[in-house]
């Protein structure tokens, strides 16, 4: 899996000649490291006298934020696995609709995942321990960069898709979605900010 090799070594990866990884894969990535950020304000309020009242809260969110983190990890090599499979249709003559459905599918589960780890984020930011709340902040910042992202992978394979059907349902539910990351993040902006 792309997630075991070394920081430099994905580094190296994604600025190769190579296609994959690619926007996706990084989207993905920034969603796992969105959770991790959470998962770090989590483990930096449990266990904290004046937080005790929020502790089994902060277990909670740390689990879940542990569990999204493991499925976009997933998603980095599925992201990359569904841009591989594009070329192998043109190249080998298989079925490119199916490919760049495949191709749509992986970043629009990256985008759904992104939306669940700002929401993570956000209760991290009002709940947990207020030292690390830039912390807090920064896990916001990287769903919403993982959001961005993937939503342009799914909006440039879309172009490519015949099926108008599949087409419309999938633009109306990232249309939906924008909209409430959009909410999100800037209700998690003013938590923040309104610390400093």
């Amino acid at each position: 899996m792309m997630v075991d090799k070394s920081v430099k070594e994905l580094l190296d990866a994604i600025s190769s000649k190579a296609p994959t990884p690619g926007g996706g894969s990084v989207a993905a990535l920034a969603g796992a490291i969105s959770c991790s950020l959470a998962a770090m304000v989590c483990n930096l309020t449990i266990g904290k006298k004046k937080y005790e009242g929020v502790e089994e809260k902060m277990k909670e969110l740390l689990e879940k934020a542990l569990t999204l983190r493991k499925r976009f990890e997933g998603l980095i090599d599925e992201d990359s696995k569904a841009f591989d499979e594009v070329m192998k249709a043109f190249k080998e003559g298989g079925d490119k609709q199916k490919a760049f459905k495949k191709a749509a599918e992986v970043p629009m589960e990256t985008a759904e995942n992104a939306l669940k780890a700002i929401k993570i984020a956000n209760e991290v930011a009002m709940l947990g321990n207020k030292n690390a709340i830039s912390d807090a902040g920064s896990a916001a910042y990287m769903a919403y960069a993982s959001f961005k992202m993937a939503a342009m992978n799914v909006k440039i394979n879309l172009k490519y898709i015949e099926d108008k059907d599949f087409k419309k349902e999938m633009e109306e539910n990232m249309e939906k979605m924008m909209k409430e990351m959009d909410e999100k993040f800037e209700k998690i902006k003013e938590v923040v900010e309104e610390y400093f």
